[in-house]
């Protein structure tokens, strides 16, 4: 393992093997132990979570329209700039986007490891000014963030199946409209966490049946220095951007071997983007 700030490492990270001259912070990471899905970052429970058979998968209220526009404005202005502040947020590969939009064209799903508070911000710097739909966790539609990650197009994944139906269908809406996607498929936040944790198959279905090709997206870190460090004390991010990954034709017919390719590959390109030489967890290994 190269370099790196404390001298208490975490389980997993002794087989953890990066590229010379990458950095691996090991103060302020959390760690969830043998559950790679763990939720470990505490909210404060301000709401009841109102996700029921009412609630909304598609708003097309003025309401809802106001703040997604007023959200989405500061995301792409204010919180853009403290962003490059707050953790040195940097980007690499944006070309990528860019320089493919011929692939691009119909639609996307980004894919990135959820690694600190403002990784979602990013992710949106990245892709331009283009609306994207991402799945939340319901247990967040009980805390303070609940109205602006909605606004910014969160989706809360229901709990009774009669409700998955509803939120299926408000993505084949989205899709239809020509809404990009977005999945952390490490389903959890890990704040600073250096390796690529296994992926749930989900973003991967919906890649699949949407036909969209997939753009992996990877942090990694860097140390803190300079001016910088008046405003943390965290590791600084780079967000590192690959290219997009596309169905295999010879793979299309057999719909779980297709998934499972496109789980498989994701999770190769980010290990690759992330620097990482040796990542101690499988891209399956929760769903084998």
């Amino acid at each position: 393992m190269s370099e790196a700030t404390h001298r208490e490492m975490p389980p997993l990270y002794d087989q953890l093997e990066v590229e010379e001259g990458r950095y691996v912070p090991l103060d302020h990471i959390m760690y969830g132990g043998e559950d790679p899905h763990a939720h470990l970052v505490p909210f404060e429970r301000i709401y009841e979570e109102g996700v029921d058979e009412n609630y909304p998968y598609v708003d097309n209220s003025a309401k809802f329209k106001r703040l997604n526009w007023l959200y989405y404005f500061q995301s792409k202005t204010l919180i853009k700039f403290l962003n490059y502040f707050r953790y040195g947020f940097r980007m690499r590969g944006k070309k990528n986007i860019t320089g493919n939009m011929d692939i691009l064209k119909d639609g996307a799903m980004t894919v990135c490891n959820h690694v600190f508070r403002w990784d979602m911000c990013g992710v949106f710097d990245a892709c331009g000014w283009r609306q994207l739909r991402f799945p939340i966790f319901r247990g967040q539609m009980a805390g303070k963030d609940r109205e602006r990650m909605v606004a910014m197009g969160g989706v809360p994944i229901p709990e009774k199946l009669s409700d998955l139906r509803k939120f299926n269908a408000a993505f084949d809406y989205y899709r239809e409209h020509g809404f990009w996607m977005h999945f952390f498929a490490e389903e959890s936040r890990w704040d600073f966490y250096t390796p690529i944790r296994p992926f749930k198959k989900g973003a991967f279905i919906y890649a699949y049946k949407y036909k969209l090709p997939i753009i992996p997206m990877a942090y990694s870190y860097r140390k803190r220095t300079g001016i910088l460090k008046w405003f943390g004390k965290e590791a600084c991010v780079t967000l590192n951007v690959g290219k997009p990954i596309l169905i295999d034709p010879e793979k299309a017919g057999n719909r779980a071997e297709c998934i499972d390719d496109l789980r498989r590959r994701t999770h190769q390109a980010m290990v690759e983007l992330a620097g990482i030489k040796n990542n101690p967890w499988e891209y399956n290994q929760t769903e084998k």
